[in-house]
């Protein structure tokens, strides 16, 4: 993994592309969509849940896309992207955790 020319991790998951700074999701009317639209585009819920309501959701997420990749027509080579992801979001997950409750001395990063 290296840093890519912003500064941030490249995990190798998606190819960056650059759109203008004000650009979401284009809509007919205007070009450019409101936030609802973004969010509605891609589904996300802008909720401040605690990290055990998030840890409880990236359990039941991990344990049905496991069950999901199973019966999966996927290539390999996208079930392993799949996981890469999940253990992504589990390693920042963790490391919210440590940031909690890890102490200097334990040696966790």
């Amino acid at each position: 993994m290296h840093d890519d020319s912003y500064g941030v991790p490249d995990y190798g998951l998606i190819a960056p592309i650059s759109v203008p700074e004000d650009s979401r999701v284009p809509d007919e009317v205007t070009g450019i969509a409101t936030g609802a639209e973004y969010d509605r585009y891609f589904r996300l819920h802008r909720d401040s849940i605690d990290l055990v309501d998030w840890t409880r959701a990236c359990l039941t997420v991990n344990q049905e896309i496991a069950q999901d990749l199973e019966e999966s027509s996927l290539t390999e080579d996208d079930k392993r992207a799949i996981l890469t992801g999940l253990v992504t979001v589990q390693d920042i997950t963790l490391s919210h955790w440590l940031n909690l409750f890890g102490s200097p001395e334990d040696g966790t990063p």
